[in-house]
């Protein structure tokens, strides 16, 4: 990422990795679990109903906020 005015380089903080890499993990434990249930179709998934579709969306919405969080950090430089 490049500096704000200055035109120098700036890295991005640890706590920003840390932000991307738990919405990244949400996001692929989401995946999966939707994966389960409608492409694999597992019998625990499917006997599920709604739950493992429930769970999956709530993931992927804090998967969403964890990047969010993280591009804020980044920008704040953390």
């Amino acid at each position: 990422m490049t500096g704000p005015a200055g035109g120098g380089s700036q890295t991005v903080g640890a706590q920003s990795l840390l932000w991307f890499g738990i919405g990244g993990g949400a996001a692929i434990f989401a995946f999966s679990l939707l994966r389960q249930r409608y492409i694999t179709k597992e019998q625990r998934a499917v006997r599920s109903r709604g739950g493992f579709t429930l769970f999956a969306i709530l993931m992927l919405i804090f998967a969403i906020g964890a990047i969010v969080a993280g591009i804020a950090s980044a920008r704040a430089g953390r």
